[in-house]
């Protein structure tokens, strides 16, 4: 857990405080450039700026100390998506329709920043650092350069690819300096997504620490170091810098782990930090606010005040006499509804108190109570009371349902005569006195992870056993159907996990990888069109999922098609996907052709796409070997070695062409990893034979 902020009753008391008053930036005749940074998965306490004395965060402190900075935003919920898009339009999540992750389009009819600016004529791009923002889902329009693309093998916890704060950093990096080069006189409006925060926690080995917490702040340090290379090298031009963290992290707080079950200040509240021409230095604003309030501030900042009056009202502390915050400020989640049949929760928060409306209410006092450990409800019902009447008149304001991806036409009809397809996943508000408490499901989830486990060891039929009991106890749970259809495949239950399967894409029929599972169920039970029709369904939802392609150009090789695997995986390329493992398999039926030079620019890409991905160094490796290029062949198979050190064909073959260039210290320390790596027996034969015959060469 980070340190809890202890705030007193006077400094709630004071909307603005300037610790440091240094007076403004002088404002400049000519508009200023605009660049957004939004930092994913990022509470505030984890920084320095915000209390937390351990925080490696001397980019972030430093443009806190040169700007304002707001000790109180709040996301309007905490899921990447849905968050964006609040933060790029200024509406609360029921006014723009996407309530959760990989469900809805952004309506095409709404303004977003990027819209405004670009109709306004700054040179507008965007360099994303996962695909859970993917252009699909309608945050591209007014982008020049939406820059969404990273390799599908670099799969974060929740199977969306990601890229590193180095790799979003060199890419920002990199238009910087071309628009200089292209558009040299033009304002710019860059959108820089950092998601290194986001679980698994895993940093740079420099960064990297003993438990959750510490690789938590290790990924935040990681990302702080990247964000200073880019301040770096912003050109020295009048530019309002925005920072904003568009949800936190729980850490095990109230129970849960990650975000996006409740709505808890650990998940709530964010980093907001504007910097810039007419913003004061070293304020402070103490007072509550709504992230989604950034939008129209960047606006009125750039003089817009015509076009910011379409994005809500500005925040508070940017200028004399500027009206205090909105209150109270609305947050939701609908993921425990639409991805776990659970309740969704809805919370208000003004200056002192904190409603969240679920099956079983709570009031929280979190000035007095930062950890939100003492339910005040009952004890407290006029607050209660004044807070509900709230929510009701926000629920008044109109509301819409954003698009959701489009769905053929055949399989909608196909689940509405099983009887699916009746919303059984999706709980409204109304429903929510019915439906299970997000707070007593977080227990369920601890059984998941432990199924999930055993089933990654072999351990089947436990897991069987554990999902089966799950689903009993949330049957409209379209997580724990899918992984019941994985275990029941694994079973050798192939009928089940068709039904499984099935059931968990009714309940969310618009996720592409709910569809997958449906296709891999099919092809397990052999009903091989099916399975075509369905892979080909979940591409039609998003053209660069991999492994559909990869799925169908398997079942085309199994068929003895070659050609026509060729195709599909070339099709995948040109249709953008950026795939190691499909450029790798390119090169293969490239190299079975004949074709080196083809196979050989293949395996180049693959390499500089996923540096780590060990197979295709390994082919390239081979195919340098076919050219007689011994030595190039040794430098790549010891880099499929290095990105992945337990290979026993990279080992091997390494070995094998050290001991040809007298390099037999190096040979016998990969044969000595062979014989104590290797699974198959034959391979652990031949590292032993290798050694003796070194031992024998040697004695001579």
């Amino acid at each position: 857990m980070l340190l809890p902020r202890l705030l007193t009753a006077t400094v709630l008391a004071a909307i603005v405080s300037a610790p440091a008053p240094l007076g403004p930036i002088a404002a400049s005749e000519s508009p200023p450039n605009v660049v957004l940074v939004t930092l994913d998965t990022t509470r505030a306490d984890a920084l320095g700026c915000y209390g937390n004395p351990a925080a490696r965060t001397a980019a972030l402190d430093r443009v806190a100390a040169e700007g304002i900075r707001y000790a109180r935003a709040l996301t309007a919920a905490p899921l990447t998506l849905p968050a964006h898009c609040s933060l790029l339009t200024g509406l609360d999540p029921p006014q723009h329709g996407v309530r959760d992750n990989g469900a809805a389009v952004l309506p095409s009819d709404l303004p977003t920043l990027a819209t405004v600016l670009a109709a306004r004529g700054y040179a507008t791009a965007a360099v994303i650092g996962s695909r859970v923002l993917d252009r699909r889902f309608g945050l591209a329009r007014g982008f020049e350069l939406y820059d969404d693309r990273m390799a599908a093998e670099q799969i974060g916890e929740y199977g969306y690819p990601e890229r590193d704060a180095a790799a979003v950093t060199a890419a920002a990096i990199d238009w910087l300096a071309r628009r200089s080069v292209q558009q040299p006189a033009s304002v710019y409006f860059l959108w820089v997504h950092y998601y290194d925060p986001h679980a698994p926690y895993a940093p740079p080995a420099a960064w990297r620490g003993p438990n959750d917490p510490s690789n938590y702040a290790g990924e935040i340090a990681y990302m702080d170091q990247q964000l200073g290379r880019l301040l770096d090298a912003l050109p020295h031009s009048p530019t309002v810098l925005a920072v904003v963290g568009d949800h936190g992290e729980a850490l095990g707080d109230h129970g849960e782990r990650a975000h996006g079950l409740t709505l808890y200040r650990a998940s709530l509240e964010v980093p907001l930090i504007l910097r810039g021409p007419g913003i004061a230095r070293g304020r402070v604003v103490e007072e509550a606010v709504a992230a989604t309030r950034l939008a129209a501030s960047l606006l009125r900042l750039l003089g817009m005040d015509d076009a910011a009056g379409r994005f809500g009202a500005a925040l508070p502390g940017l200028e004399a006499g500027a009206p205090s915050a909105e209150l109270p400020i609305y947050s939701e989640t609908w993921m425990p509804a639409t991805t776990y049949g659970w309740a969704p929760l809805q919370a208000l928060t003004d200056r002192r108190w904190r409603m969240i409306a679920a099956p079983r209410p709570e009031l929280y006092d979190y000035v007095s109570d930062p950890a939100e450990s003492n339910n005040l409800w009952a004890e407290r019902s006029e607050i209660a009371a004044e807070l509900q009447r709230a929510l009701r008149d926000l629920a008044t304001r109109p509301a819409r349902a954003a698009p959701a991806p489009e769905l053929d036409p055949e399989l909608t009809a196909s689940l509405r005569s099983l009887g699916y397809l009746q919303g059984a996943g999706h709980a409204s508000v109304s429903d929510a006195a019915r439906a299970l408490d997000p707070k007593d499901g977080l227990a369920l989830l601890a059984e998941l992870e432990a199924a999930k486990k055993a089933l990654a060891a072999g351990h089947t039929k436990a897991a069987l056993q554990a999902l089966q009991r799950l689903v009993q106890r949330s049957p409209n749970n379209a997580v724990f159907l899918s992984q019941l259809a994985r275990a029941q495949t694994a079973a050798g239950q192939t009928r089940q996990a068709l039904a499984s399967a099935r059931e968990a894409l009714a309940l969310n029929p618009q996720l592409d990888f709910l569809r997958l599972g449906l296709a891999d169920a099919y092809r397990a039970s052999g009903e091989l069109e099916a399975a075509r029709r369905e892979y080909e369904g979940a591409l039609e939802i998003n053209p660069r999922l991999a492994d559909a392609w990869l799925r169908l150009g398997e079942m085309a090789f199994e068929e003895g098609d070659p050609e026509k695997e060729r195709g599909l995986l070339s099709r995948a390329v040109e249709s953008g996907t950026d795939s190691a493992a499909i450029l790798s398999r390119l090169a293969q039926i490239e190299i079975a052709s004949g074709e080196l030079a083809a196979a050989g620019g293949h395996l180049q890409r693959a390499v500089a796409l996923a540096p780590s991905w060990a197979a295709a160094w390994l082919l390239w490796g081979d195919l340098a070997e076919r050219q007689d290029r011994p030595a190039l062949a040794l430098e790549r198979y010891l880099k499929a070695v290095a990105a992945s050190p337990a290979d026993t064909p990279s080992l091997l073959r390494a070995s094998r062409l050290l001991l040809g260039f007298e390099r037999h210290a190096e040979a016998a320390e990969l044969l000595r990893r062979v014989i104590a790596t290797a699974a198959e027996p034959v391979a652990r034969d031949r590292a032993r034979q290798l050694l003796e015959e070194l031992r024998q060469r040697n004695l001579r």
